[in-house]
């Protein structure tokens, strides 16, 4: 009787030890299928009641978060490509208003009147800028990014970029230095990408440069390096320096924020990166992209 006793109680342990090992192994099936974050459903193996109760409700939650991204995803989209068309259809009035502006700034004789007139454009230029930016950024986040490749002789670029800035440079008394700026350096990228890249760049040199601006294009093994580098007067976090909307000065009166974040949205979709760091107040730039060699 003893000896029976005791086999029901060891089969009774014997049960409810596999079945704890089995809830404990579902429970971790569970759990690694929710840090997966997929979009698949939980699943279960083990037949209990209790498991299965927690897993319809699990099931039921993630439902719903899907729906709610659809729809989150959805709106995003339709706002950035009303934002685009926003953008766009005042860019064209903008643009009279410059060239009416201009008109009155070359025909006004009287010089208080001037000074007033200068500074309307100047700010009208600004939001004209702006407004530019925000469609362009509207177009990436919207559409995405798909270059179009070809070799480009990145010296070339910069040269052009660098003296089509002439009159900037010259009004902020900056002294663009372009070291080998007579060597080709050819890259594979898509030229009107890597033009705004450029133009980005030299921009936010002369917004915060405080001194002359450092131009340098070369080839390390399978890479074109480009560097660009000026001392600046204002802290900056390099670690955020590409993030959207972030600007060295936090009046925004230089700067949107957006220009650098443009260039990385645009060489990464080059295959390319970009980079910043500073030493000793001096903020260097520097963007990779994939290297071309002639064929000699």
């Amino acid at each position: 009787m003893e000896y029976f006793i005791i086999l029901i109680l060891f089969a009774a342990v014997l049960i409810l030890a596999v079945k704890s090992y089995l809830l404990k192994k579902q429970l971790r099936s569970i759990f690694y299928q929710l840090r997966e974050e997929q979009t698949k459903l939980v699943t279960v193996e083990l037949v209990d009641r209790n498991i299965e109760k927690v897993v319809q409700e699990i099931n039921t939650l993630l439902e719903r978060i899907q729906q709610a991204v659809i729809k989150s995803n959805a709106s995003s989209a339709v706002l950035k490509s009303s934002i685009a068309d926003i953008s766009h259809d005042m860019k064209t009035p903008l643009t009279s208003v410059i060239g009416y502006l201009q008109l009155a700034q070359k025909e006004c004789e009287d010089e208080k009147m001037g000074e007033i007139i200068k500074t309307c454009l100047e700010r009208t230029r600004y939001l004209n800028a702006l407004i530019n930016d925000f469609f362009e950024l509207s177009v990436i986040e919207s559409q995405g990014c798909i270059p179009k490749f070809e070799n480009v002789d990145v010296a070339g670029m910069l040269c052009e970029q660098i003296l089509a800035n002439h009159p900037v440079f010259e009004e902020k008394n900056i002294t663009p230095h372009f070291e080998n700026s007579d060597q080709s350096v050819i890259v594979s990228a898509d030229p009107n990408m890597l033009n705004r890249v450029i133009q980005n760049l030299i921009s936010n040199g002369v917004k915060y440069a405080s001194g002359d601006i450092s131009f340098r294009a070369c080839r390390e093994n399978e890479w074109v390096i480009v560097t660009v580098s000026n001392p600046v007067n204002t802290d900056v976090d390099v670690a955020h320096i590409f993030d959207r909307f972030y600007t060295q000065d936090k009046s925004r009166s230089k700067g949107n924020g957006m220009g650098l974040y443009i260039c990385r949205q645009l060489i990464e979709a080059m295959g390319g990166s970009i980079s910043a760091e500073m030493n000793q107040n001096r903020l260097s730039i520097k963007v990779m992209l994939n290297s071309v060699r002639l064929q000699h």
